[in-house]
């Protein structure tokens, strides 16, 4: 592809052979050759025009190129370009940068998001505002959002329309809605335990969004929905070819996924085994939760606050809706036990049910407490608390950015499993549904204890999760598999290992005998502690790599490629190997160790931005590489 911007002119390596033979007729240009991005096994040119006519020599390059390559291969013509991953697409941007970095086009592809969310009393309002979160990010980088909800009581579309994104409204759902019926365990769909969410059959949602789908024609429809599974999603693919972005975190049904994004703590791709498609990709863990990026900018100001463990400030946060008034409870809760020097501030929707009673009991009540709807900067509110209460739900992920201790309330059984993870993490204590005044100040507790529940939050979340994903749907990684081992990969590995390239940056270079690697290759195959993967590209096995698990969320890796593969898929083996690791493998930080004569992996892992934060006596070098570093 040939990208024309004000800088210059970009060409990929598919234009190599053609286009730098058109560029080399010209004068007043620069060539360079650059290595291969990290995001793409290709080999990119960038063409610098600096003489004085840059303009008419560039639209005259553009079109000798244009002419060269069309009438030597046929690969290029105004109406079919391919973009940076090979796709084939019109009029798209490509990857460009310099000789050491790379970064996108400021025109970036524009790419087309549909989202399918609803929010009501009884779902709640989380569902669509981690969707507008998402969508204003993509929104930043040039992508276009479409919104389509229907019309349950307490819907919040006026917020979409409020934050700037076009939408559909459905038709509200019969007083008598009729659910997705239950289907049997066994059928290849789960059973849908939220079902009346929906308030139609899912065919009927299909047949309402099948026409906005056509018209609006999404690269990515994004469903973050309990009531919707593969039925719902099949069919929507089918209207334009879309991708698919799934947001769950139930692991209950089937989903016609490309991704399927689960940002809660604790969740494994292993958790989605048989319910998602051959190719689909997992995305899992704390480190892909989508908050607005107001949390990681008011972060660092947060955690500085928690160093005392004084108690000034408490946030009660227990969702937009509260249709269980919970928030009341809480408030005169505090009533019987908090100091009045204590300003307590209450966050709500501008629609919650029983805003009235709560505003009427803070202007009485014994400590000073402000009643906040609507809040657009809950990122400095979460900073000027000292305490909170709040629901076990996404906005736990906001919390724990921003490092501040809390007290979980359980507001819906999706919300149990992180109530019990973050306990489990000492991040946050969990209150029974029945709660007393005695039940919140014990899990308020003392400062030394809200210190050490500062640091366990601010460690699980570090707030750039929805960049992460925004990279996975716009600029994913170059197409290949990363498959476990197989009994017929035994004697490719051992060819492998023992082969004479390999062995010499091996911290034991002996040769193995076949015996004793058999019994190393079926032991470690039944070893939960130790993880083995093929990396395979254009069809063939072109590496191995392997995870260890060490202490406290530290797995160690260790990767070779195959002594037959050509040059130039040492990185990608090694990025698909590090995603495997934080988005699938749910690990905390990944280590190498290098021996000091292996310069190319010494130089792959600070290109890939491991620290180096000991070299032992013999040599060695340590690196590691924590999960919030990793740009996927």
């Amino acid at each position: 592809m040939i990208e024309i911007n004000e800088q210059g002119i970009v060409v990929d390596a598919h234009a190599y052979s053609v286009g730098l033979m058109a560029w080399q007729e010209i004068g007043g240009v620069k060539i360079t050759t650059l290595e291969t991005s990290p995001f793409s096994k290709q080999t990119f040119i960038v063409i610098d025009i600096f003489d004085d006519k840059k303009f008419l020599a560039r639209m005259s390059g553009f079109q000798k190129i244009m002419a060269l390559s069309s009438k030597k291969n046929g690969l290029f013509n105004p109406d079919f370009l391919v973009n940076w991953n090979g796709q084939p697409v019109h009029g798209r941007a490509i990857m460009r940068g310099n000789s050491k970095t790379f970064k996108p086009f400021s025109g970036s592809p524009n790419m087309k998001f549909l989202f399918r969310t609803d929010a009501s009393l009884q779902i709640g309002s989380g569902h669509l505002m981690r969707c507008l979160t998402l969508a204003k990010s993509l929104r930043e980088q040039g992508h276009t959002a479409h919104f389509v909800c229907r019309e349950h009581s307490g819907h919040l579309f006026d917020l979409v329309l409020k934050n700037g994104f076009d939408g559909s409204l459905l038709p509200a759902p019969s007083a008598s809605p009729h659910p997705n019926p239950p289907r049997k365990q066994g059928s290849g769909v789960s059973c849908l335990a939220h079902s009346a969410w929906l308030g139609v059959p899912q065919a009927r949602d299909s047949a309402d969004c099948e026409g906005i789908i056509r018209d609006f024609a999404p690269d990515w429809i994004v469903c973050d929905h309990y009531a919707l599974d593969t039925e719902w999603e099949s069919r929507a693919r089918a209207v334009c070819a879309s991708k698919i972005l799934i947001i769950d975190d139930l692991h209950d049904r089937c989903h016609d996924a490309d991704v399927l994004l689960d940002q809660n703590l604790g969740s494994r791709a292993a958790d989605y085994v048989g319910l998602l498609p051959a190719h689909g990709r997992v995305l899992a863990g704390t480190r892909y939760a989508l908050l607005r990026p107001e949390f990681a900018a008011w972060r660092e100001r947060s955690l500085a606050r928690r160093v005392s463990g004084c108690l000034n400030t408490v946030l009660v946060s227990l969702g937009g809706v509260d249709k269980d008034n919970f928030t009341l409870r809480v408030l005169r809760a505090l009533a019987q036990w908090l100091p009045p020097s204590c300003e307590v501030r209450a966050v709500m929707g501008a629609a919650a049910p029983h805003l009235a009673a709560v505003r009427e009991f803070a202007g009485a009540a014994p400590y000073r407490c402000r009643v906040i709807t609507a809040a657009d900067n809950m990122g400095e509110l979460l900073a000027a608390a000292d305490w909170a209460v709040g629901a076990a739900g996404s906005s736990a992920w906001e919390r724990c950015c921003a490092g501040l201790p809390s007290a979980l309330l359980v507001l819906a059984d999706n919300q149990r499993g992180i109530a019990r993870a973050l306990h489990d993490a000492g991040a946050a204590a969990v209150l029974p549904s029945d709660f007393t005044a005695a039940d919140l100040q014990a899990a308020c507790a003392g400062a030394e204890q809200r210190i050490r529940q500062s640091r366990a939050a601010a460690a699980l979340c570090d707030g750039k999760g929805v960049a992460r994903v925004v990279r996975h749907l716009t600029a994913p990684m170059p197409a290949a598999v990363l498959r476990d081992v197989r009994d017929d990969d035994a004697a490719r590995l051992f060819a492998w290992r023992n082969h004479a390239e390999v062995r010499r940056f091996m911290f034991d270079a002996g040769e193995i005998a076949w015996e004793n690697h058999i019994a190393w290759f079926a032991k470690q195959r039944g070893n939960p502690d130790f993880v083995m993967k093929i990396h395979q590209a254009d069809g063939a096995a072109r590496g191995f790599v392997s995870f260890t698990r060490r202490e406290n969320g530290v797995w160690e890796w260790g990767f070779y490629r195959a002594p037959d593969c050509p040059r130039g898929h040492g990185t990608a083996l090694c990025l698909h190997a590090l995603r495997f690791a934080f988005a699938e493998l749910g690990v905390a930080a990944v280590r190498g160790r290098v021996l000091p004569h292996n310069a190319a992996s010494l130089g792959l892992h600070r290109k890939l931005g491991f620290r180096q934060p000991e070299t032992l006596a013999d040599g060695t070098q340590i690196f590691e590489l924590s999960s919030n570093e990793f740009a996927y």
